[in-house]
């Protein structure tokens, strides 16, 4: 591994790419989809090497370098020097990639992801499927209650992105299967939820397995599954618009309150996508590309077709400011031209003080009416995202939008709770 090159050294322009790095090569363990279980062998780039590679990223900003290693923490030794380094030297800027086998993290890494920057590491980890005959026909070895405690500890330092991945096609995976495997990894609450389709890779132990599962696969690449003795063609295409609904609606991260909220009107969360997806197609959506604010729109369409519940327009309406200091205001927001003057006021006094809007200094009222938002709130959206106590006898509650102080994770604006009435600014 060390007589491979370091390339990068030639390139220029570092801002806005994404850098794929290699720090070993093969896996440890079986799986039959995957190309690196015909080799078990995994050769290591020397650490002190490896770290004077990163340092040369560090040093130029880099915003994200992706490690392509199969499974980057199968040696303890190796995962950890890196992992400490990274974080010793941390510019503020660069996010790390690994994708990780999150049964064989111990106490000291656990304790030293803990330790990170918000925003310093994410981690991908591959699930596949919680259907024990498909784990074992894939050659995969996974303790599913384990993987679930490692995900929630992690979790637990509000620190470290995770992306959970699940393939539909696999041996004995039926379209029911699916949906508890999808379902069961769901309620982790990842930061994202991959859902993948098999793809069966000349010279894998798959492609030699394939006639016996029945697996009808495209014969060109990426050599993605059409259907197999357990999952129809027509169930895989039913999957593809679930996955889109997924990729617009969870993994954006552009909806999660509505969304968690949204989830307790339906029996379980695959059957929620589900029901979204075919009401994209009765509606004739699919297709066509659509706004970031169209896609709210279509959103409150859906749920207007299963629910009356007038706090639905709220938490959309919160979860798109918490993204975007959108100038355009949405047709079902309540119409605050009358109280202009108020948040004049209370700009102008903020101007003054600073009590609430931290370095925003030297910036007048009016600028700083610009920069963020100010938007009012029921007491019931209050409490269901689990905001500060209100008195009993008020009925909103006003949030400030700061959208120069956003969380690391997730990107949202921070939030501050001013006044209960406007009738007090």
């Amino acid at each position: 591994m060390n007589r491979i090159p370091f390339l990068y050294d030639e390139l220029d322009d570092f801002e806005h790419r994404i850098i794929y790095y290699e720090s070993s090569r093969g896996c440890p363990f079986s799986c039959s989809y995957c190309l690196s279980s015909i080799d078990k062998s995994v050769r290591f780039r020397d650490a002190q090497t490896v770290v004077k590679e990163l340092q040369f990223f560090l040093d130029r900003k880099v915003p994200q370098v992706k490690f392509v290693d199969r499974t980057f923490n199968c040696r303890h030794s190796h995962a950890l020097t890196i992992w400490n380094y990274i974080r010793e030297h941390d510019n503020g800027i660069t996010n790390f990639h690994f994708e990780i086998a999150a049964d064989l993290l111990n106490e000291e890494e656990l304790a030293l992801l803990n330790t990170m920057r918000p925003g310093l590491v994410q981690l991908e980890i591959g699930v596949q499927s919680t259907n024990q005959k498909t784990i074992e026909a894939i050659d995969r070895v996974m303790d599913f209650s384990h993987l679930c405690s490692v995900v929630k500890r992690v979790q637990s330092g509000h620190n470290i992105h995770q992306h959970l991945d699940l393939i539909a096609g696999l041996p004995w995976e039926n379209f029911d299967s699916f949906r508890q495997s999808f379902n069961d990894v769901y309620h982790l609450y990842p930061d994202q939820l991959q859902l993948g389709f098999l793809k069966v890779l000349k010279g894998s132990r798959m492609q030699e397995k394939a006639e016996e599962y029945g697996i009808v696969y495209h014969s060109d690449p990426v050599y993605e599954v059409f259907y197999t003795n357990w999952i129809s063609y027509q169930e895989i295409l039913e999957l593809k618009q679930i996955e889109d609904m997924v990729e617009v609606y969870y993994n954006s991260g552009q909806f999660p309150n509505t969304i968690r909220h949204l989830e307790k009107e339906f029996s379980d969360p695959f059957t929620m996508y589900q029901q979204m997806a075919a009401f994209y197609g009765q509606q004739g959506w699919w297709g066509q590309s659509h706004s970031r604010m169209q896609r709210f729109e279509m959103l409150r369409e859906f749920i207007h077709s299963i629910s009356e519940n007038g706090i639905y327009d709220e938490l959309l309406l919160l979860d798109l400011y918490l993204r975007e200091n959108s100038k355009s205001r949405p047709k079902w927001a309540p119409d605050l031209q009358n109280e202009k003057k108020q948040f004049l006021d209370w700009f102008r006094q903020e101007e003054q003080e600073h009590q609430v809007l931290k370095g925003y200094e030297g910036f007048s009222a009016r600028q700083m009416m610009n920069m963020v938002h100010l938007e009012r709130f029921s007491i019931e959206t209050a409490q269901l995202c689990g905001w500060e106590q209100q008195k009993e006898d008020t009925q909103e509650c006003w949030v400030l939008f700061d959208y120069r102080n956003r969380n690391a994770l997730d990107q949202n604006a921070g939030i501050y709770f001013i006044k209960s009435s406007l009738a007090s600014l």
